[in-house]
């Protein structure tokens, strides 16, 4: 009824209580829907790693995923990269390889433009957007890139 009155008669008693009160709920539901989408977007960066024998590494934030070279793929018909597998991962273990990630892309200097044997290759991959940078071979970043990923798959 007394909305009703607010719509007929104008009461403007219970207008700024009706307002405040509907604009109060929308705010909440904005919010709790933002940070939702925020936290969804964020758990979906994932990584790809491919060493400088093009091995593939997938990383995400529960698991590592290593596919192999296999013999035919190779440029001499021979090298093998081993048998693919499969690990789960730590937030902390995922954090550490982020870290890493994110080191070696932020330093340009060590950056070249094409792909070539014993280079490394790192794909960042957002819901919005996929940046990858190449890296030279032999960096000290690449070698620890390498040595954490292995350490992680236990090989």
């Amino acid at each position: 009824m007394l909305l009703a009155n607010y719509f007929t008669n104008r009461n403007t008693t219970l207008a700024p209580r009706f307002f405040l009160h509907s604009f109060v709920i929308k705010s909440v539901k904005l919010i709790l829907s933002l940070a939702i989408l925020t936290s969804c977007m964020e758990s979906t960066i994932h990584y790809e790693y491919s060493d400088g024998s093009a091995n593939r590494y997938i990383i995400t934030k529960d698991s590592i995923q290593y596919i192999p070279v296999k013999p035919e793929q190779s440029s001499t018909g021979f090298y093998s990269g081993g048998e693919p597998t499969h690990q789960k991962i730590t937030s902390e273990q995922f954090n550490t390889l982020q870290r890493l990630f994110e080191e070696a892309i932020s330093k340009s200097e060590i950056h070249i433009e094409d792909r070539m044997k014993t280079s490394g290759l790192i794909v960042k991959i957002k819901p919005d957007e996929t940046k990858s940078v190449i890296l030279k071979p032999g960096v000290s970043e690449m070698a620890t890139i390498e040595a954490t990923l292995k350490h992680l798959l236990k090989r």
